[in-house]
């Protein structure tokens, strides 16, 4: 099986083990359960030791992705596997969180100071590794959720609509219910070179019994101008699986007309990137960044964006580009 398909299998195993199944496969589903069991275990148990480091600098962090679903959700953090972590803080502490990383043993994956980062609006994350005993350990320190959303402020709805929560003892924050399921929808909704088909499990358990703010959901799309990938999730998750979605938010998005800037954006993001065409990456790369400055001059880009280009890569120096590129020729034949 695929790896997306795999991350689906303990969450198969614990459905056909509620209804009775028996099956020559069950054992084996039930290793794969375990071991996914210990697996986040361990990566949770490494998060609350970072939470409590942060914590006691006084730094708020919200958690994401995996670690946060587990968290209001899921609960059994098998059924929801991760391959990193992921936890956002406010912008103006982003150089003390990255402190607190590099005093606990963690490394940068790319050299890139933050400061860099907030100036030219390069990314909206930066990735420490660390490895212990062999595991190796990988977290995004986030200072906006989403990375096509890097301007000024572009964070601040989510702080203001968050949740307090307590991780295993160690106080910290969440985005309540409509904001995840926007962050959810439009993470899922992205091409991605491992399909994400877990974000329709997660998708469907937050619809499954929280209250959603329809129109502040879609209020904060158009914020996002990702009006399309909302409506493009949204139209899969209630035909496909019956999701509890208003029939007046589906007719509100469908009579949406996106801008011809928008629907180039949204067909650029949603096609393979390994089969695009090198102007077409480009574009696309032009369009990200150029989003991140609304008010800035097209010839005063420019001079941001190959330091863009080098850090959406994810290389520090450009002597490593080629072999980037070779190693996406290669995937793409």
């Amino acid at each position: 099986m695929d790896e997306s398909s795999n991350r689906l299998l303990p969450l198969l195993y614990r459905q056909a083990e509620k209804s009775g199944l028996c099956d020559a496969e069950m054992g084996r589903l039930r290793g794969i359960y375990r071991y996914q069991w210990c697996r986040n275990h361990l990566m949770l148990s490494e998060l609350r030791k970072v939470l409590a480091a942060l914590r006691a600098e006084s730094i708020e962090v919200i958690l994401l992705k995996g670690s946060a679903l587990i968290q209001r959700y899921y609960v059994d953090p098998a059924l929801r596997p991760m391959s990193d972590l992921d936890f956002m803080v406010h912008p103006d502490r982003f150089e003390d969180a990255s402190a607190v990383l590099l005093r606990y043993g963690y490394a940068r994956r790319i050299d890139i100071q933050f400061k860099e980062i907030r100036e030219k609006r390069l990314t909206h994350a930066v990735e420490f590794t660390r490895t212990v005993n062999g595991q190796k350990w990988e977290i995004d320190l986030h200072w906006t959720p989403l990375h096509r959303a890097t301007w000024p402020g572009a964070h601040e709805r989510f702080w203001e609509n968050s949740v307090v929560s307590d991780f295993k003892g160690v106080d910290c924050r969440a985005f309540d219910a409509t904001d995840q399921l926007l962050h959810v929808c439009l993470h899922g909704a992205l091409w991605n070179a491992l399909p994400p088909l877990r974000w329709i499990v997660d998708a469907m358990w937050i619809l499954r019994g929280e209250r959603i703010d329809w129109l502040r959901l879609m209020d904060h799309a158009r914020y996002l101008n990702s009006v399309q990938l909302l409506q493009m999730a949204l139209n899969y998750l209630r035909e496909t699986h019956d999701a509890p979605i208003p029939e007046h938010v589906m007719d509100s998005l469908n009579a949406a007309v996106p801008s011809r800037y928008e629907s180039l954006l949204f067909r650029l993001q949603t096609s393979s990137s390994y089969e695009m065409r090198a102007d077409q990456l480009l574009v696309l790369g032009w369009m990200n960044h150029s989003r991140a400055y609304p008010d800035m001059p097209w010839w005063r880009l420019l001079g941001s964006f190959p330091s863009y280009l080098k850090t959406a890569s994810k290389i520090s120096r450009w002597r490593d580009f080629p072999a980037h590129m070779a190693r996406r020729l290669l995937r793409r034949s």
